[in-house]
């Protein structure tokens, strides 16, 4: 099977089972984004606390969906025979919000952030 940069085959070339194996896993990639925007950083309006979240839960939520994202790429590239492009982000994006530079933050004392 060739693989490229744009689908060898559509959706609708595939069989009842096949459709219902990328369904399921674009399904199962939504409901992970879903799942992991709780943990996602947002604009703290003035008074409002600083939401303090369980690593283990932020740990779990983010690896199923690069399980999920992983999952759905697979499909695509067997079924439909397309490369999952270099440039595309992951679904977390995790990478790029933090750099070295940021590490300072980790520093500060967790009771004066409010």
């Amino acid at each position: 099977m060739s693989v490229s940069s744009t689908p060898v085959h559509s959706e609708d070339q595939l069989t009842p089972g096949q459709q219902k194996a990328l369904n399921d896993a674009y399904r199962r990639l939504r409901t992970a984004v879903v799942d992991y925007e709780p943990f996602v950083g947002h604009a703290i309006k003035p008074g409002e606390s600083v939401p303090i979240h369980n690593l283990d839960e932020v740990a779990r939520a983010q690896a199923e969906v690069e399980a999920a994202e992983r999952e759905l790429w697979r499909l695509r590239e067997e079924l439909l025979g397309w490369v999952r492009p270099s440039w595309a982000p992951n679904a977390t994006l995790v990478a790029d919000w933090f750099s070295d530079d940021d590490a300072i933050y980790d520093e500060i004392d967790a009771g004066s952030v409010r």
